[in-house]
């Protein structure tokens, strides 16, 4: 049964929570995290559908060319097979030439230039698709490149989501709350006055964790999952401040409380985890040795004042410069390589959004 009668203790603990409440409030971002990484992870994956359709776009450019590629190909060896043809006629004529001057020769050489011409637009043709291949190649490349930069991208915004999640439920299961309960208990004929109050008042606290608990797991954000992982998860709930309201025999050989009490859970280091169902390693993460450096996720840009140059972190290529790029906090490798020039190459401490601007110098080999 829960009171609504306001005691002294009831006063001081209530300002006590409103002033934590109140500090709580002007330090809480006005945007929950979770949402906002929930956002970030929805335009990942539509950026994801767009260039999808770029991809499948640009390779049938591709093929296309490919394609026209293989059909010059054929009409320039027939063209040689025609050359060869109409070279052979022309010797021949100018063979009867030797014997009758009057012999005409036009229609014969017309044909041979007009073949020659052929072949030399169809070589043309052929340089300007081979150059148009390689550019479509290239292409095709560099999204498939970018593609593979959203993936992981959105792989790291699912991770921070995790993280996020976890760290949310953790504040939120150590949030103190004031409750208030009364119990009756009935007395057997064997208990001394003392042991029967004594009863009374330590079952009567039992109720007020379980009643906080109750009311604790209810205002979790993700209330529904943390009541389905419940099972073998400790929270540790301590009482820090009680005070009986009322208590005294009753007829009936019963022993009536009202209780006061502040409580706070103070769960154990993967209680979060267990509540959420995910990894504990999200909540290694967050226990109280790290909890002044939780894994938080920036927006890099790599650039440097070359073009088609090569980036990679972490052991992982992501193409040429400009680059983007989801990390989370703490030491990354960069290496920014083109040919001809020294290799870039540093461990780059990350803490928040910022641009990394890379000047490669001339090689000095050569």
């Amino acid at each position: 049964m829960m009171r609504c009668r306001q005691s002294a203790l009831l006063v001081a603990l209530l300002s006590t929570l409103t002033a934590t409440s109140y500090a709580a409030t002007e330090n809480r971002s006005p945007v929950d995290p979770v949402s906002a990484i929930t956002q970030d992870i929805e335009q990942k994956r539509t950026d994801i559908v767009a260039i999808d359709a770029v991809v499948a776009q640009e390779a049938d450019a591709l093929s296309e060319l490919q394609q026209n590629s293989v059909i010059l190909s054929r009409q320039y060896n027939d063209l040689e097979t025609r050359l060869n043809r109409a070279k052979s006629e022309l010797d021949k004529q100018y063979a009867r030439l030797l014997e009758d001057p009057d012999v005409d020769l036009s229609s014969f050489q017309k044909r041979y230039q007009e073949t020659w011409a052929q072949i030399k637009e169809n070589q043309r043709l052929q340089l300007e698709t081979k150059q148009k291949i390689a550019e479509s190649e290239l292409k095709v490349s560099q999204t498939k490149q970018k593609k593979a930069r959203l993936y992981s991208e959105l792989e790291n915004l699912r991770e921070a989501k995790v993280g996020a999640r976890v760290k949310r439920i953790n504040s939120e299961l150590r949030e103190s709350s004031v409750v208030e309960t009364s119990y009756q208990t009935t007395c057997s004929s064997t208990m001394t006055l003392g042991e029967c109050s004594n009863q009374g008042r330590h079952l009567n606290k039992q109720k007020a964790v379980n009643e906080f608990k109750t009311q604790l797991i209810a205002k979790l954000t993700e209330t529904n999952l943390a009541k389905q992982n419940m099972e073998g998860v400790q929270l540790n709930i301590h009482i820090q401040e009680s005070q009986f309201l009322t208590s005294g025999f009753t007829g009936s050989n019963g022993y009536y409380t009202e209780l006061q009490a502040q409580l706070q859970a103070k769960p154990d280091t993967t209680a979060a985890c267990s509540l959420l169902n995910v990894a504990n390693r999200y909540c290694l993460n967050n226990s109280s040795q790290t909890s002044k450096n939780d894994k938080e996720w920036a927006n890099i840009t790599v650039r440097s004042d070359q073009y088609n140059d090569r980036v990679t972190i972490n052991g992982v290529s992501y193409g040429s410069t400009p680059v983007e790029i989801v990390l989370p906090s703490g030491q990354h490798q960069i290496s920014v390589a083109k040919d001809g020039y020294e290799t870039y190459n540093r461990k780059v401490s990350v803490n928040g959004n910022d641009t990394i601007w890379v000047k490669l110098s001339p090689s000095k080999e050569g």
